[in-house]
């Protein structure tokens, strides 16, 4: 992990950090041009594969059935198509004790005509993410999108399947990887998919890639990396805030990047030693090789996080800082990633911000070409009130440190104490 000063570690932060990574375009054009060539025959033989399961042509798309949502679910999409709503009118929400702007850097709000029919893809496995569904769903249906094709691997996809459900999705696709995609941009007609006019969602590297490839035809949201935090922090901030906030952008995979940057070198060493408590947890590979805590000067710190355009910018003091997917002043991302803030989670990594915003309404937009930020914003009671919802989320993905990220958040802010 990164220790030091920003001005002694500066070439090796920035010479680890913006490495892009390699995705596996080559593979994802391949099974692209295969599916494309032979149709559903190829498609059930690589869902089979690569998922490890059988399907026939009648299980692969169906209308979503309905089944117990929780209700942390049912609370982040209210909140969600709340403040889409709110961003198409003045582009500020202000949701249970939060406040969401969307900051533009490039362009202006303007409606235009949406597209018809999105397709989404949501990451599923041992833990699926229905957070994602939601957050593609929200702003797309409050543009004015009309027709939704929901795509996630078939093994363990109740759940998500359920939630497509209660949010009337049009069509259930239990499809994952390339396979998915590229059924969702090109369509299969012996079942009677129709092609869509976007694709959005986050996934691994071959969705990723498989994307990259289907976007010379059709429009995607954004060619998402390995996921981001960066911290700004004064002294005096409760160190616990900081690492749990760290862990838990650890926890999305051994690539994501946790970088702290502080005005003292006194408070580095605090965090350090806080840190290094959780050593042994098997996240913290991530921390050891592409995270770490540096110490420096405002202006340094300001510098760095602005060439750095993070995903996630936290900010804890004052900062004059504008560049980020989603900047978080005095409150924690965990409460984005559920949507208890009404920002959206679906955002830029790797400094590619000003190619592409975060999802909003806007992003539906056919010619739509505008940049922002998401900037948000809360009282500690507003925290304090939100942390068991997004505690329940978390853990309902499976994502540990995203939960203790909130309750340590309730245990100091409960009193309305920093």
């Amino acid at each position: 992990a990164f220790f030091g000063s920003i001005r002694d570690e500066y070439s090796t932060v920035m010479s680890k950090l913006r490495v892009r990574e390699e995705l596996p375009i080559d593979i994802a054009l391949h099974i692209i041009e295969r599916i494309r060539e032979r149709g559903l025959e190829e498609i059930l033989k690589l869902t089979e594969k690569y998922d490890n399961i059988k399907l026939s042509k009648d299980e692969l798309l169906q209308k979503p059935s309905r089944g117990q949502v929780p209700r942390c679910i049912i609370e982040s999409y209210r909140r969600l198509e709340l403040c889409a709503r709110s961003f198409l009118s003045n582009c500020v929400c202000r949701v249970g004790g939060f406040i969401t702007r969307l900051d533009w850097i490039k362009g202006e709000p303007k409606s235009l005509e949406p597209v018809n029919r999105v397709g989404i893809y949501v990451p599923g496995g041992k833990y699926p993410l229905p957070s994602s569904l939601l957050m593609a769903v929200a702003p797309a249906r409050v543009a004015g999108v009309e027709e939704f094709v929901v795509a996630t691997p078939p093994r363990n996809s109740d759940l998500i399947e359920w939630v497509a459900g209660y949010l009337e999705v049009d069509e259930f696709l239990r499809l994952g990887g390339v396979q998915a995609i590229a059924a969702m941009a090109y369509g299969i007609p012996e079942i009677g998919l129709e092609p869509v006019d976007m694709i959005v969602g986050p996934g691994n590297a071959y969705v990723t890639a498989a994307k990259k490839v289907i976007s010379k035809d059709i429009p995607i949201d954004l060619i998402a990396g390995p996921s981001e935090i960066l911290i700004l922090a004064e002294d005096g901030v409760p160190e616990e805030v900081v690492v749990y906030d760290m862990l838990a952008q650890a926890e999305h995979g051994p690539d994501s990047m946790s970088l702290a940057l502080v005005t003292s070198e006194e408070f580095a060493r605090v965090l350090r030693e806080e840190l290094l408590k959780y050593s042994n947890e098997s996240i913290f590979s991530s921390l050891t090789k592409r995270g770490g805590i540096l110490y420096g000067k405002k202006e340094e710190i300001i510098r760095l996080s602005e060439i750095l355009m993070p995903e996630h910018l936290e900010i804890f003091g004052e900062f004059n800082v504008s560049k980020a997917g989603a900047i978080f002043e005095g409150i924690g991302v965990v409460y984005g990633d559920y949507g208890l803030t009404g920002a959206n989670h679906i955002l830029p990594t790797g400094g590619t911000l000003m190619d592409r915003p975060g999802l909003s309404p806007f992003t539906f937009y056919r010619e739509f070409n505008g940049v922002y930020a998401y900037r948000q914003w809360g009282d500690l009671k507003a925290q304090a009130a939100a942390s068991n919802l997004a505690a329940q989320f978390a853990r309902l993905e499976g994502l540990e440190y995203h939960a203790r990220s909130a309750e340590v958040r309730e245990k100091i802010y409960k009193n309305g104490l920093p």
